[in-house]
């Protein structure tokens, strides 16, 4: 009898390890950043979602309203990982090799004398708050303020509460489809016209995005994470998705 019991015990245990084992496999949380075009779009679609799909064989997304929700989730074990730019990241989190390198457009208006980033140095430059901007116009020595809109961005810059300001390439091009009056003035004559019409800030130090798949204090997941990657890397998938979302290949640096 008390063999039986035993061997009970033993089954039920390895029966509810399986059972554990299956609903982690089956339950991969993925946290992203909600509405965020071309990542999340309306949360139903987008490069993050279907970046998701590829990782796990069953996977929940969970979009959050701000990158500082992302973070705290990932932390206190709410997601298994994030998608996210690096820079977000602390020390302590574990990351992938970045595998998607988007561009950032730093612009501002065509009338203005400030029109190299060694003239923005200690001069205030817009960006969008759930962009991952903060940290690269810190690095730039500029003083960074955050807007909640596109917008609100652009109003900042024509009213001269900002020098310039920086959006990714993808946000950047969808301003200027939405506002042709900022690619070029319909009266040539009209110097409000002509001024308002933005003009890019190039210079080797604005790096591009590096976007990464995070986790927290998960080594095991991190690594197959990694390994999946690599996988999506080698057979063009990566590139596929970017093209899709992005219309450019991003996935080179």
């Amino acid at each position: 009898m008390k063999r039986f019991l035993t061997l009970l015990l033993a089954t039920c245990c390895l029966f509810l390890g399986l059972t554990a084992l299956t609903a982690t496999a089956n339950s991969l949380k993925v946290g992203v950043l909600a509405n965020n075009p071309p990542y999340t779009i309306q949360n139903n679609s987008g490069f993050d979602l279907a970046l998701s799909q590829q990782l796990a064989a069953k996977v929940k997304v969970i979009p959050k309203k701000s990158n500082s929700q992302l973070i705290t989730a990932l932390k206190k074990g709410r997601v298994d990982l994030i998608i996210c730019d690096v820079s977000l990241l602390s020390k302590q989190m574990s990351h992938s090799q970045s595998f998607l390198h988007p561009a950032n457009v730093l612009f501002t208006r065509h009338d203005s004398k400030t029109k190299s980033i060694l003239k923005l140095n200690q001069k205030k430059v817009g960006y969008l708050k759930n962009n991952p901007h903060h940290a690269l116009l810190t690095t730039l020595a500029t003083k960074p303020q955050g807007f909640a809109t596109d917008s609100a961005l652009l109003t900042a810059l024509n009213t001269g509460k900002i020098k310039a300001a920086i959006l990714t390439d993808y946000q950047y091009n969808q301003l200027l489809a939405a506002n042709p009056q900022l690619v070029t003035a319909q009266d040539e004559t009209d110097q409000k016209q002509v001024g308002q019409v933005l003009t890019k800030i190039s210079d080797p130090k604005l790096t591009s995005q590096s976007l990464v798949v995070a986790s927290f204090k998960k080594p095991r997941l991190q690594k197959k994470i990694n390994h999946k990657l690599k996988q999506l890397q080698d057979n063009g998938t990566l590139s596929k998705l970017s093209m899709k979302y992005f219309h450019q290949d991003w996935t080179y640096q």
